[in-house]
């Protein structure tokens, strides 16, 4: 049987301060673009979106290390995938663990506070509703009469016209638990709150941010975005924007990274302590 090699996904954690000789490594060992490289390393940090052989690996590692930017590499079969989160709409909160329930209320899934790996929490940005605009049919009427009247054609029938109504952004979280890897996403508008009992309020918008806060003070073992704690204590400090995205896909590409570099930071600490080079807040 033929030996394939093993492929790789690189990882950089650090934002860049001159992106030029990250670009230009990228360039020497791969032979991309030039363009190419820059269009990506302006969005570090960031996974490199082509899988890579060791050799290529090592080189970029060793390029990297010696520019002080700290990054790391991952078979692709090893490589976590949270990309098809399960969408929940029943859950709760409990002493011991975090219960997901099926359609009928049938419990579905356990997962014990010390599995909760990871709480990537964030608003997904909403497009525009358009609604339509048409005027009353006695309005049309009328203004045939008119025009036939005084002797002049009907009016030829306009476009319809409508304006866009604003959404707001709608808020979401996805839990990662470990052993094994699954993630669960919850909508807030599409989520079932019974479980909080007297604590319950009348809207999603103001049951969501209990649910987090419970998520929040139950899973102490989990890695913590920014953008949930951004989201649960909103201040004159802290932009929306900030916690926003543009998509849930948008927010799984962020909680994968953030993921990672909880995965990074905690094997550093336990191999050398808390060490100097920290970066990625």
């Amino acid at each position: 049987m033929a030996r394939t090699d093993a492929q790789y996904r690189l990882v950089v954690f650090d934002e860049l301060d001159d992106p030029r000789p990250v670009r230009d490594l990228f360039c020497q060992v791969l032979g991309v673009h030039p363009t190419d490289s820059a269009q990506w390393v302006a969005r570090v940090p960031g996974v490199w979106p082509k899988l890579l052989v060791e050799a290529d690996v090592r080189k970029l590692l060793d390029g990297l290390y010696a520019l002080e930017i700290a990054a790391e590499a991952w078979r692709a079969d090893a490589f976590p995938d949270i990309h098809r989160p399960r969408t929940i709409h029943e859950a709760a909160c409990i002493d011991g663990g975090f219960r997901v329930s099926g359609l009928r209320g049938e419990p579905t899934h356990w997962v014990p506070w010390d599995k909760v790996e990871l709480l990537a929490a964030g608003t997904i940005a909403s497009e525009d509703a358009d609604r339509a605009i048409t005027p009353p049919g006695w309005v049309n009427a009328l203004s045939t009469g008119f025009r036939a009247a005084i002797g002049r054609a009907p009016r030829t029938a306009r476009k319809s016209r409508g304006f866009k109504t604003p959404r707001d952004p709608v808020g979401e979280i996805l839990i990662v638990r470990r052993d094994p890897l699954v993630a669960f996403r919850v909508v807030a508008n599409q989520m079932n709150y019974g479980y909080l009992g007297d604590r319950l309020r009348p809207s999603a918008i103001e049951n969501f941010p209990i649910f987090l806060r419970d998520l929040r003070r139950l899973a102490t073992s989990a890695i913590v975005t920014p953008t949930l704690d951004d989201l649960l204590n909103p201040s004159e400090e802290v932009d929306p924007d900030d916690y926003e995205f543009s998509s849930t896909q948008s927010l799984v590409d962020y909680a994968t990274l953030r993921l990672l570099w909880g995965w990074y930071r905690r094997d550093r600490d336990e191999v050398e302590g808390t060490g100097e080079h920290q970066q990625m807040p």
